[in-house]
Order: C-alpha cells, then structure tokens, then sequence
C-alpha cells in the first residue's frame, strides 16, 4: 500500500511540474508538435521563442477580463514575414501593441486551426523590442484599396493608415461595440472590420469618418481590421427604413448580387417559424426564420445573429410575431466535395429586434419622402418622384 502511494505521488509530482514547466521549442518545433486533427490541441503547454513577423498592430481588451489586452499575430524563428505559428488573441504584458520584429515568447497550447499551427489566447512576453519606426499615411478609399490590393493574401501593411471616406451604406455595431462597415471607390469596397469607437458612437449611411489602422488583404478585400473609427461628420441625408413583408425582404435580398447586402435598412415584420441557432447569452444575439403566415411557412428568410437580451430571448419562440430592423443580404456560398451551395435572403449581423405587439419601440420613417410598394412582384421605392429598386438603381 505504502508503494502504491509512494508511485501516486511521484506521478503527481511529474505533472505538477509538467503544468508549471512548459516545454520549451521554436516556432519551426511548435508547428512539428501541432496535432493531426483539426480543431485539437496539445496536452501540453509549450513556451515559444520567436519573432513577430505579420500582425495588425492593434489590440482589444479580453472579452473575459477587460483589463488584459489582446492581440492576434504570426511568429517565426527569424525576422522577416513568414508565418509559422499563429497567436491569436494572446494576452499582452502591457496595454502596448506588438511590432513586425518584437522578439517574444507566447505561452500555451498548440491547436490545429484549420492545419494553421495556433497558440489561442497564450500568454505574452517581450524579450525585445524592434527599433523599426512606423509612419502613419494618410489616404483616401481609392488610394487605400490600391495599397492593399498590393498586398499578398493575408498580409497587413507595414505602416498605419488614416483613410477618410463615407459609409456605403449601414453600420453593424457587434455585442463589444465594434463597428463594421463598407466604404466605396467606384464599384471597389474597402472594408473597415471590427473597428472601436467612441462609447456610444452612431454611424449611419453618408456620414464621413476616418478610419485608423494596418491595411489587410482579406481574400481580395482590403480591410482595417480591429482599427478604430472616428466621426468627422454625419451626414445631412435623413434615414429611410423601408417596412416590407418577409416575402418582399426575400424578393429584394436576391435581387442583390450574390455576396452582397442592402445599402439601406428594413423593417421586416412576420413570424418566427423556427429557430436556426439558440439565443447566446456569450454574444448577446439569436438567429431564426420568419415567415408571413404560420399557415404556410416558408423558411427562406433568416435573421441571422439579431441583437437579444435575455428578456427578450424566452419571447423568441415558434409562432411569435416580431420586428427586425437591419440591412438585408444575399448570402452565397459556392459547393464544396461533401456540401451543396447555400444560396438564402437574411438580414446583415446585428440587427433590432422588437415585438409588434408591445409597440415598445417606434421607428420613425419619412413617409412623406418615400413610397414603398409592390409592382409585378417587385418591391418600388418613389422618393421625390423618382422610382427605385430594392437596390437603389433607378427604374423607368
């Protein structure tokens, strides 16, 4: 028996100090050590030597303690640009951004994401700062998506830049009060992702702004991701939210190109007919279709990750009729070997959701100004006696 707990307390030992000594490795080893299967991550905790070599230059409080700051970033064993382990959202030691060639280590454990190696939400060390200074540049739209456009798939900028433009159209505003957004040059958008603002700020369609941060290729759209937004001027054009019936949300999303969303906002008012992702109380929003009639529903219309409170949430159910004002758009996604394409109208992330029937909330629309209805099926909008589309082009 004495033997029997003598070999408990040795193996107790051993990984006491396993869990208080990560194995130390460079990135080339960490990469070696992530497992096969996608989506698992190592028993053990390893400590990375490395230099920063890709990053956005910007970071965000945790979203478990708003004290610590996170970044995400690429590491490699020598100071350049290649991209042999990913840290994303690691907990910094200051509130100070990590820069293309800091020397770190970033402790945790090693997952397969997607068979990119990642260390996600580690923890940060400096062990020396690069010396290399950054400019800040100012541009325009155009001049951003041109420097963007430049760079390789994936990859931020160097410098910082301040683009000035006017929001396309609506604002998305997530559950940490990050804004996302397009901006346009010609039929070019340039994509400010997730970006912090002032506390309580409100961007509407037109309103000039300027938008701080690392230009980012994100599969051919340039981006600022994780930037910050500033309001330099609200526009003088009123808001028109367009009050439609599912069926015509349904009508105008797909007569948008595939992959796009609507420039203005819709009141859309029907029915829940199923719920296609619980309410999450971590994200604060909910997803369900809606349909004009529980009688024949038609679930082709989903509002995708609507804002809800945990009042609101026990309200969603089958059957309940709501409101939700957001933009629309035409969700495309091409097939793959294992799945068939997604084509569906739903609204944009982050729409308001509201109950008709408690008529709590009261969204005003200039009626005086606009005109909605249907004509052979299409949805018409007469504003100051010219005729529009759902999607804003004129029609004779």
């Amino acid at each position: 028996m004495q033997k029997i707990f003598s070999l408990a307390a040795v193996l107790l030992a051993a990984m006491t100090m396993n869990a208080q000594n990560p194995i130390a490795v460079t990135c080339a080893e960490a990469a070696d050590a992530m497992p096969a299967q996608s989506g698992s991550e190592t028993e053990d905790v390893y400590i990375v030597t490395g230099y920063i070599t890709n990053t956005n230059g910007s970071v965000s409080p945790s979203r478990t303690d708003a004290s610590i700051d996170q970044q995400t970033f690429y590491m490699d064993d020598a100071k350049g640009t290649k991209k042999t382990l990913q840290g994303y959202w690691c907990n910094l030691p200051g509130h100070e951004a990590l820069n293309v060639g800091d020397k770190i280590t970033l402790t945790g454990k090693i997952l397969n994401y997607n068979n990119t190696p990642e260390i996600k939400n580690g923890d940060v060390a400096i062990l020396e700062r690069s010396t290399v200074k950054l400019d800040t540049i100012d541009a325009n739209v155009c001049e951003a998506i041109e420097v963007g456009n430049a760079l390789n798939d994936q990859d931020y900028s160097e410098d910082v830049f301040r683009v000035f433009g006017r929001l396309k159209g609506t604002d998305q505003v997530n559950n940490n009060g990050q804004h996302t957004f397009e901006m346009a040059c010609d039929t070019d958008i340039f994509k400010p992702y997730n970006c912090m603002g002032a506390e309580g700020l409100e961007l509407a369609k037109g309103d000039s702004v300027m938008v701080t941060g690392k230009l980012y290729n994100y599969h051919g759209t340039i981006e600022i991701s994780n930037g910050r937004v500033e309001l330099i001027e609200k526009s003088s054009e009123q808001e028109v939210i367009i009050k439609v019936t599912v069926a015509e949300a349904v009508a105008a999303a797909m007569e948008l190109p595939k992959g796009k969303s609507s420039e203005d906002r819709y009141e859309i008012i029907g029915y829940v007919d199923s719920i296609a992702s619980e309410y999450s109380e971590q994200y604060g929003n909910i997803s369900f279709f809606m349909t004009d009639s529980m009688e024949n529903p038609t679930y082709d219309f989903e509002a995708y990750r609507v804002a809800c409170t945990a009042d609101q949430a026990p309200k969603v159910v089958v059957g309940k009729l709501v409101r939700v004002v957001a933009a629309i758009q035409h969700y495309y996604k091409a097939a793959t070997e294992e799945l068939p394409e997604v084509e569906l109208a739903e609204t944009v992330a982050g729409g308001i959701l509201s109950f008709p029937e408690e008529d709590a909330v009261i969204y005003t629309r200039d009626n005086g100004k606009a005109i909605k209805r249907i004509e052979n099926g299409q949805l018409v909008i007469i504003r100051n006696g010219v005729r529009y589309n759902a999607v804003g082009a004129i029609v004779k």
